[in-house]
């Protein structure tokens, strides 16, 4: 849901009910076998945690190319094997032509525009028909994770400091419909008759967020607001924060690759993109 447009108070927003207790209330009404998207970060783990606490069984889904084992998907899987959880792999396709099918997809059938929007997508195509195949209906993630703790390049940038631009940028963020590429990765999912749930963008997590210093909630570490509540997140070896269709999932590059071969004249994976979107 759309969240907020608004200056406040900061005394207005921020919530002292703990993430841990906030994730129990939005996973607790879900159906008892729930898949969860992970790539084996702080975001998605500590949502298998809370489901965990709350009986759920989870799955858990992770996506890499076929032949290949990307960094998320072995994180992923040590750890569902640590909490002995069952995993679901999702091998997505090498072969040009299908990664060319599910590009024209997204941009096509789904509307896709955006360079970051259809990447970060893409794996939902194919997670989505695994999720389906499991027999399961609903499907949590860890999308908008991101939005409450200013990592990207444009944040880290210009809106870190002062505190006033760091609560702006958040109200920004998550006043977009289409934060972190809900809107497509939602509309994927049901078309496989699949729910999709995003608890780091619930009203109840924004408010436990908005109002604290940057410097509070990433020092001494990346997410250390998160570390802090999960004190079982030290038990492994999280990489740092890395865009799904970044680092070495390879999405970026293999779909891009696919596009621009697919169009003679193109040099970049944008202009290719907005090609295959007009055909």
């Amino acid at each position: 849901m759309p969240l907020l447009r608004l200056r406040v108070e900061r005394k207005d927003f921020v919530s002292q009910t703990p993430l841990r207790d906030v994730f129990k209330q939005i996973l607790s009404p879900l159906p008892d076998r729930v898949a969860i998207a992970m790539s084996g970060g702080i975001d998605s783990t500590a949502l298998l945690l809370s489901a965990l606490e709350v009986g759920k069984v989870p799955v858990v889904l992770s996506f890499t190319f076929d032949g290949f084992y990307s960094t998320d998907f072995l994180a992923a899987k040590k750890v569902a094997d640590y909490f002995d959880v069952d995993f679901a792999p999702v091998y997505l396709p090498t072969d040009q032509g299908e990664i060319l099918d599910g590009i024209r997809l997204l941009t096509q059938t789904y509307k896709l525009k955006k360079k970051a929007r259809i990447e970060c997508a893409f794996p939902f195509l194919y997670l989505a028909k695994e999720v389906q195949a499991l027999g399961i209906k609903t499907l949590a993630t860890g999308l908008c994770a991101d939005g409450h703790f200013g990592l990207s390049k444009k944040a880290m940038i210009h809106y870190r400091y002062p505190q006033e631009k760091f609560d702006a940028f958040r109200c920004d963020y998550f006043s977009n419909p289409d934060a972190g590429g809900r809107k497509g990765i939602t509309a994927v999912c049901k078309d496989a008759s699949i729910e999709i749930v995003n608890p780091y963008y619930d009203t109840r997590v924004f408010k436990l967020f908005i109002g604290r210093p940057w410097d509070d909630l990433n020092k001494p570490r990346q997410k250390e607001a998160i570390r802090r509540e999960y004190p079982e997140l030290d038990r492994f070896n999280i990489p740092r924060h890395s865009n799904l269709q970044l680092g070495d999932s390879g999405i970026a590059e293999r779909l891009g690759a696919a596009a621009i071969a697919a169009v003679p004249g193109t040099r970049s994976a944008i202009a290719a993109y907005n090609r295959i979107r007009c055909q």
